[in-house]
């Protein structure tokens, strides 16, 4: 990962240096009385800062990466379709905060339109992140879609495990300690991405009203013209749902998500890279479940990807909106 846009804001990287105290008592806390973090100076901190803005920094530190993560690129709650500010006293930097409640009138609006895919008849509950691209197509990822289907006479069927057919439901909430629930069936899997395809998507149809007879919610508009070179370090925003990850650090995970996962969340970040092949990288803190998630763009409110993978410590990558436009326009029928 390119570190250097972690701290590319001189107001973000001061308020990392003079709050480190505070930030690495927290770091303390989250680790329990037997902390790791002890010895973390804001000297370490300060040469980090330093070796990241310049491109030299080298990940091995993991503990000090995590509290630079968490403060520069945080996770935030969703509850009731609204960001949830992190509770009194824990460390989180308020740079980024504003730069996100100067966006929430673009961004919440997108909010109740991802949902988590949810099975029936299969030994997973949840297979990933959705959202809603017309009326009725929900878009995510080929490795989401091909834990319940696979390709059939003249397009694609739900799987069969135990004799049983699978099924999937896209539910619009999840929220972080928030009963309510919206669950609207999937009639049909339109199109999953050929596995020799570099663009990992899928489209699934949902029915027009849920299990409780309500109608979806609104589309998420898609950002058509595609990013360009101009647009690295554009602020964005990706909506998902992150689930506990093995092969991520369990102690990162614990520093940056509180021990808290399946659930809707927003992580904002920037875009790192535009290939201009339909891929975008960006630096949002993600893990898996966050698979289908959308990314939105902080200043138009509109997707400007789908989000498909990682890398710890390189990148993550999503599949341009042109590309995706370009789909939907097809099956929207």
């Amino acid at each position: 990962m390119d570190y250097r846009q972690l701290f590319s804001e001189d107001a973000t990287k001061q308020e990392f240096l003079d709050r480190f105290d505070e930030i690495a008592a927290n770091a303390a806390e989250w680790d329990g009385p037997e902390s790791t973090t002890r010895g973390l100076t804001v000297d370490r901190a300060a040469e980090a800062v330093a070796r990241m803005n310049e491109g030299r920094w080298a990940p091995g530190d993991s503990r000090l990466e995590a509290i630079i993560r968490r403060f520069t690129r945080p996770v935030y709650l969703i509850q009731r379709s609204t960001i949830v500010v992190p509770a009194e006293g824990m460390a989180s930097s308020d740079e980024v905060a504003a730069n996100l409640d100067g966006a929430r009138s673009r961004i919440e609006p997108v909010i109740p339109s991802v949902g988590r895919i949810d099975l029936r008849n299969h030994h997973l509950d949840w297979v990933g992140t959705g959202w809603l691209v017309t009326s009725r197509l929900v878009v995510t990822n080929r490795h989401v879609a091909d834990q319940f289907a696979r390709p059939g006479a003249g397009g694609f069927a739900f799987r069969k495990l135990a004799g049983r057919q699978v099924r999937a439901v896209v539910d619009w909430y999840h929220e972080y300690e928030q009963p309510d629930e919206s669950r609207f069936p999937v009639e049909e899997v339109v199109w999953i991405e050929p596995d020799e395809s570099p663009f990992d998507l899928a489209l699934l149809r949902i029915r027009e009203t849920s299990e409780d007879s309500e109608s979806p919610p609104l589309p998420i508009e898609l950002h058509e013209p595609g990013l360009t070179g101009l647009d690295v370090g554009r602020w964005i925003a990706v909506i998902g749902y992150p689930a506990q990850d093995s092969r991520a650090h369990a102690l990162d995970q614990q520093r940056i998500f509180d021990g808290v996962y399946n659930c809707k969340r927003l992580a904002a970040g920037r875009v790192t890279a535009v290939e201009g092949r339909g891929i975008l990288s960006h630096d949002a803190t993600t893990l898996g479940g966050n698979s289908g998630s959308v990314v939105v763009d902080l200043d138009g409110g509109r997707a400007v990807g789908l989000h498909f993978g990682g890398l710890a410590g390189s990148h993550n990558a999503a599949v341009d909106a042109s590309l995706l436009a370009r789909l939907v326009h097809t099956y929207d029928s």
